[in-house]
Parts: C-alpha cells; sequence; structure tokens
C-alpha cells in the first residue's frame, strides 16, 4: 500500500484535495455494483466493474477491429479458452454484439456448439458458473474437448485462460480450420519461452490478426486511470465501460492509420508502443 501511495504521488503529483477525490473515486469505482443490464448478466448477482471489465475490452477490441479494418461481428463464429471472469464476460460481450461461441474449452471441460451459442444460451452458461469452473450438461471432458475444438470453424479465437497454453499445433489447426483474429485476453497466451513475442506469437501474428494483450485486456488498468483523472463528471456503468472502449479504439486506429494490412497487427502495436515509451 505504502508503495502505491508512492508511485500515485509520484507519477500524479496531485494536491491534498486531488489525492482525496482520486484515491476516493478508485475506492467507489472498482468495487462498483453494475447496475445496467448492458453490461451485467444480472442486476440480482451484483456484479462488480472490477468481475467485468477487462472481458469486456477483449470483446471490444474484436468489434472495434471489424469496424476499422473491415467486417461486422454480428454472426460471426467463436472460440473461448477459458471461462473465468475475462473468458466467460468476453463470451457474453462478443453474443450480445451478435456472435456465435461454437467452442468453450475450460480446465474442467468444455463445449462445442457447430450451430453457435448465442446470447441467453451464454448468458445462462455465465450465470452457472461454479466459482470461475464452466459447468454444463453434456459438457465434454477436457482430454475430449482439447482433441476437438482446435478444428472446429471459427472467425475469432479468445485466449482468456492461463498464459503460455496456445501451442503451434493447436494455431496451425485452427488457422487451417479457418481462423482470421485472435484477441489476447490472457497475457502472453502462446507456449513461447519468450517473454513477449516468441516464435508462435510472430507465427500468429504473421498469418493472422492479432490483437496483443497490452491492448485487448487493458480493461482494468485503465479503469483505474479513468477513475484517477481530476475530469469525471459522472461514475456511471456507461462512461467507466465506454472509457475502456475508446481507449481500445483509440489504440487500433493508430495501428490501422500506418498499418491496414490484417496481418502484422501485433508487430505494429509494438512498434508504436516503443516509440512512445522513447519520445
Amino acid at each position: 500500500m505504502a508503495s502505491s501511495r508512492r508511485c500515485f504521488n509520484g507519477h500524479f503529483q496531485p494536491t491534498e484535495a486531488q489525492k482525496v477525490k482520486r484515491i476516493g473515486q478508485l475506492r467507489q469505482g472498482v468495487v462498483k455494483v453494475l447496475d445496467n443490464t448492458s453490461y451485467s448478466p444480472s442486476l440480482e448477482r451484483q456484479y462488480k466493474v472490477a468481475d467485468m471489465i477487462t472481458g469486456y475490452g477483449v470483446a471490444q477490441s474484436v468489434v472495434h477491429y471489424y469496424n476499422l479494418w473491415g467486417g461486422n461481428i454480428s454472426g460471426k463464429r467463436v472460440i473461448v479458452q477459458g471461462w473465468g471472469n475475462v473468458g466467460a464476460a468476453a463470451a457474453f460481450y462478443m453474443a450480445s454484439a451478435g456472435a456465435k461461441i461454437v467452442g468453450i474449452i475450460d480446465r474442467a471441460g468444455g463445449l462445442i456448439n457447430a450451430e453457435g451459442m448465442d446470447f441467453p444460451m451464454i448468458q445462462k452458461l455465465f450465470l452457472e458458473r461454479k466459482g470461475n469452473v464452466l459447468t454444463a450438461e453434456n459438457m465434454l471432458s477436457f482430454e475430449e474437448i482439447n482433441s476437438k475444438i482446435w478444428d472446429v470453424s471459427a472467425d475469432v479465437f479468445l485466449p482468456c485462460a492461463a498464459s503460455r497454453l496456445v501451442t503451434q499445433d493447436q494455431l496451425d489447426r485452427m488457422k487451417t480450420a479457418g481462423l482470421q483474429v485472435i484477441s489476447c485476453g490472457a497475457n502472453v497466451p502462446f507456449a513461447d519461452q519468450e517473454i513477449f513475442f516468441g516464435p508462435i506469437a510472430e507465427s500468429a501474428d504473421q498469418r493472422l490478426s492479432l490483437i496483443p494483450d497490452f491492448i485487448a485486456n487493458c480493461g482494468m488498468a485503465r479503469v483505474f486511470a479513468y477513475l484517477m483523472s481530476d475530469e469525471i463528471n459522472e461514475m456511471s456503468d456507461e462512461k467507466i465501460f465506454q472509457d475502456t472502449s475508446d481507449i481500445i479504439h483509440r489504440a487500433l486506429a493508430d495501428i490501422h492509420a500506418v498499418h491496414p494490412q490484417t496481418t502484422g497487427i501485433t508487430a505494429q502495436a509494438f512498434d508504436i508502443a516503443l516509440k512512445k515509451l522513447h519520445s
């Protein structure tokens, strides 16, 4: 806590009044109970901003990708890896935007639905989680889902489980099945030894539209930045979530402005980020 205060004071250099205001906003905003059905799977369950914002950002990154590079999220077929706060929330928001979830793989097992699971089905699976674990009738064992899901025809893949899980073989099989876009809900989702950008990640970036983790899953970090601003006039669900969406859109728009190609997006994102750090 002391180190957080030093970081806060050193970076923002606020007056005492600003400090009190911003810390108050931070404490209130992160634990704010969602009261807008556009952002919450259930008002009765009292989901908080922190429960949903990262998955929301992952979903929004795909929405903005199609808006910028061409296409529409509606009807896109999606595979989700992980059914914790990030994966389940991302699937919830993707389905609410009209995407079809054709596969879910979680540590306990998974589901495949070639027709695609729509919003009511995904909402039900979200609400029926046991902790952060997928539970459903007719769920396939982990061994069975892991042997099949990488060959399911899908447009979008959301790796939202632990880091360093996605192998080259899994990537190749998804690409063969028609995959176009990966949005990284997990930090460093590929099974590379390198810290940031190993050969599997590079292979994905060269062959697909790969939205990097520091853009796709920035939601919680962005909430912290937003809540420590002096310019907050309204602490509503819409304002908090829209700010995260706007930041992700801006980052992707900056990439698209200099790199309209659908491959090499992550490499270009690193280039832009490094130039900003050195400027």
